[in-house]
């Protein structure tokens, strides 16, 4: 989780840190948070910790979760709130007393473009096929309406790709060779794409992405080849699970049919394609984590990320469990991980035919027999 602290365009000293919440650095008049979901537990006892301080400094949080769930936020004892995008609430939130600040929603291409100079990158281990690898982030939001993601995502916002090319040129002459986009669907602009791929093609980086699978059908082989080409090594595609009825309940809006069709042609394409499962789903049984299993033995993917599922304020199956095979006790915000280790991961959820001890044995079975734990291709991490 990324803590700011200062502000330099007003001749302040600026510090970015990204580690142990308990040596976060003391002294500064002004901290500012960003956290997802599963951060803001953390960041709210940052944030109580750094108020002890005398006088107390003013802290100041944003970001997704914040955006989704202010009015809660709100007691538990911020100075500040942001609602929305903070590339200029940020300065308003830090040189006046407001308590909250709803941000409008501009075009993309209207805010600057980040100052890694802010970022020691060097201290992050990122290859994708051994060359040292950094972000760009293309886009916000989601067209589609799965019933485990933010219903409040569908306003999609893209950057240009003349912005993006920008962008990648600069971080290009920083000394970077290959580039992830981790924005939801990089595809989901074919134009825009194919401007960008142009672009990657010409300066010779390597990138990876994340599709969706009814969309590389629809494109085809050429655009895939063109990726390909243009030095696309690998993509993420979220699959989610191999049962049919799972896949209705949660809305994913494509069928197992297309799935299996999407990764059969990246893979022809020569794209490393890893593939995203959730455990744990509404509705979940032995029948589907059955289902599961024998779609992934059939289609053979290069890797898997397989997580417990969790429910997150701001999505459907969170707003409206009772509609929904689904339960969990207490918080379940307080039991989650970004990544699990085998021995080393817990749930908070169960359905009506399996317990929370069952669904992370589940987990641990899936990711055991198809995870490429030592994955040498780098491609996709």
């Amino acid at each position: 989780m990324a803590v700011g602290a200062g502000l330099r365009q007003q001749g302040h000293q600026v510090k970015l840190f990204d580690g142990d919440i308990k040596k976060i650095p003391l002294g500064f008049d002004y901290y500012g948070f960003g956290p997802t979901s599963p951060e803001y537990p953390a960041a709210v006892e940052a944030m109580q910790r750094l108020k002890i301080a005398v006088p107390a400094p003013r802290v100041i949080v944003g970001g997704a979760h914040v955006t989704l769930n202010h009015e809660s936020c709100l007691k538990d004892g911020w100075d500040c709130i942001v609602v929305g995008d903070g590339e200029y609430a940020a300065e308003e939130a830090f040189l006046t007393d407001a308590e909250l600040i709803v941000a409008p929603a501009l075009p993309l291409d209207q805010y600057p473009i980040p100052d890694r100079s802010l970022v020691d990158l060097s201290s992050y281990t990122f290859a994708i096929r051994g060359f040292a690898a950094t972000t760009v982030m293309g886009s916000r939001g989601c067209p589609f309406h799965c019933g485990f993601c933010s219903k409040n995502n569908t306003n999609v916002r893209l950057l240009s790709s003349g912005r993006m090319i920008e962008e990648l040129e600069i971080v290009r002459k920083m000394g970077f060779k290959a580039i992830a986009f981790p924005e939801d669907i990089f595809i989901l602009n074919r134009k825009r794409t194919e401007e960008v791929c142009a672009y990657m093609k010409e300066a010779g980086l390597l990138w990876r992405c994340l599709v969706r699978a009814d969309l590389v059908v629809k494109y085809g082989m050429p655009f895939l080849e063109m990726m390909a080409e243009s030095g696309c090594v690998g993509v993420g595609i979220g699959i989610e699970s191999g049962s049919e009825r799972i896949l209705k309940i949660i809305g994913k809006g494509e069928p197992l049919a297309t799935m299996k069709q999407a990764v059969a042609m990246l893979k022809q394409a020569g794209i490393f394609v890893k593939g995203f499962f959730i455990v744990g789903l509404p509705g979940e049984n032995q029948e589907s984590l059955d289902e599961t299993d024998r779609f992934l033995d059939e289609v053979k993917l290069d890797d898997i990320d397989c997580k417990i599922f969790q429910p997150y304020p701001g999505s459907p199956i969170y707003d409206h469990r009772d509609q929904y095979d689904i339960s969990w006790n207490g918080t379940p915000l307080k039991h989650t991980f970004y990544k699990g280790r085998p021995g080393d991961y817990h749930g908070s959820i169960a359905t009506s035919a399996l317990t929370t001890e069952r669904i992370v044995e589940a987990w641990m079975y899936l990711e055991g027999k198809y995870k490429r734990w030592d994955n040498t291709i780098g491609a996709v991490k």
